[in-house]
């Protein structure tokens, strides 16, 4: 899902599999350790996983950063890491996240490291960052040609970066193993051997082991992710998860749906990673191609959950989460939507009304009853919209007060 988010980046220039492909190809020439290599390609893929808690107006800022808005920027690094820690089997990962902007003669950031103190894995994912960052298009500038790039690099050989790992950049960028835009010959044979292989072993005895409860804290960062892409849904993911938990209690739910449910809220709005935040972010109401785009989003979030074992149920439980009651709603063709999904569907209306989004202010409580109850037998189940209706809007308020963290982004 991280790796979703990250794939994305404007103008769809894939600068992380850049990344990540350079790193496996140094990581090899250096005859670094093939799980190494392997977690080297992971970290370059989610280096800058953490610029989602960055304003996106400051990240598409069309002219040079000031000086206060660069040093909110620099925080992705630490930001990173804390989602990468929280990760089972990637902490190591969470320091060269944190330290891919230090500096070999310590004047980088978060820590100041310098020489030797900076791990070889960070040497290799900091230079090969910066190699194709300056070839990547940015808001503020156009992408530097390979040789403008090596020109920049080779003069920060000894001051940003190590002179060795520097002079095997040139290296493989002489030998056409290192080639900007595209996957080398080289790294397809490397991809099969080192990065083609499962990154945790036991998957299912691992998931077994921490249960999928024991999953949540991971689930609720990743739902931040997904609501950090667009500035006025942050935070909805979790509060859809909260009421439609409690919607479920209300009904009678067995723990296991009850579960299900509470996962399928955080995660129903993962396929809107792969919609363009102009869109998303758009102030008036969108075109008819872009409102297919966006109405394509619970198919991308079904798909994004089944790459994930434990949780292929869910996966049709957020598929229809926009089928309504009678059969309309999107996607088209699907057969009628479960108990489940109709609990989703009304608190993510509930929610999606009483809260601003880019074309509209947000609306009160007794409006949002007011549109439900209209659409109940329609577009909504009877009973689960009932409930909603029946329930004091101060109960609902304290709710979310009760079961959110209002400090994270």
């Amino acid at each position: 899902m991280i790796l979703e988010y990250n794939l994305k980046d404007y103008p769809a220039h894939q600068h992380a599999v850049r990344v990540g492909e350079g790193c496996v190809l140094i990581g090899e020439k250096m005859g670094l350790q093939p799980n190494i290599i392997q977690r080297l390609y992971y970290a370059g893929m989610i280096h800058d996983i953490g610029k989602i808690s960055i304003d996106p107006k400051i990240l598409r800022k069309k002219r040079k950063l000031s000086k206060k808005e660069f040093s909110m920027v620099k925080h992705h690094s630490v930001y990173g890491s804390r989602i990468i820690a929280s990760l089972p089997e990637l902490n190591n990962m969470a320091y060269w996240v944190r330290w891919h902007h230090e500096k070999w003669d310590g004047t980088g950031y978060p820590d100041g490291l310098a020489g030797p103190e900076i791990p070889v894995e960070v040497q290799v994912l900091s230079a090969i960052d910066c190699f194709d960052s300056l070839q990547t298009p940015r808001m503020d500038r156009d992408a530097l040609v390979p040789q403008e790039a090596l020109e920049i690099i080779k003069k920060s050989r000894g001051s940003a970066f190590n002179p060795d790992v520097i002079d095997l950049v040139m290296e493989m960028h002489g030998e056409q193993t290192l080639v900007p835009g595209k996957s080398s010959e080289k790294f397809l044979a490397l991809k099969e051997k080192y990065v083609n292989r499962p990154l945790v072993k036991d998957e299912d005895e691992y998931v077994k082991y921490y249960g999928l409860v024991g999953l949540y804290p991971i689930l609720r960062l990743f739902a931040r992710a997904i609501d950090a892409k667009h500035h006025d849904t942050r935070g909805h993911s979790i509060r859809v998860s909260i009421l439609s938990k409690y919607l479920a209690g209300e009904l009678g739910l067995t723990t296991e749906d009850t579960i299900k449910i509470e996962i399928a809220g955080l995660l129903h709005d993962a396929g809107k990673v792969s919609i363009p935040n102009e869109i998303l972010d758009k102030p008036e109401k969108p075109s008819r191609d872009e409102w297919d785009l966006i109405k394509h989003h619970p198919v991308y979030s079904s798909e994004i959950m089944k790459k994930i074992t434990p949780f292929n149920d869910i996966s049709a439980v957020v598929y229809n989460h926009h089928k309504w009651e009678d059969g309309r709603g999107y996607p088209e063709n699907t057969d009628k939507n479960s108990i489940l999904s109709q609990i989703i569907s009304v608190a993510d209306a509930f929610d999606a009304i009483t809260t601003d989004r880019a074309y509209r202010k947000a609306r009160s409580f007794k409006e949002a009853y007011r549109i439900i109850k209209e659409g109940s037998g329609t577009q909504f189940n009877e009973k689960v919209a009932e409930i909603l209706i029946n329930t004091s809007p101060k109960f609902i308020a304290a709710l979310f007060d009760m079961h959110m963290d209002n400090r994270q982004p």
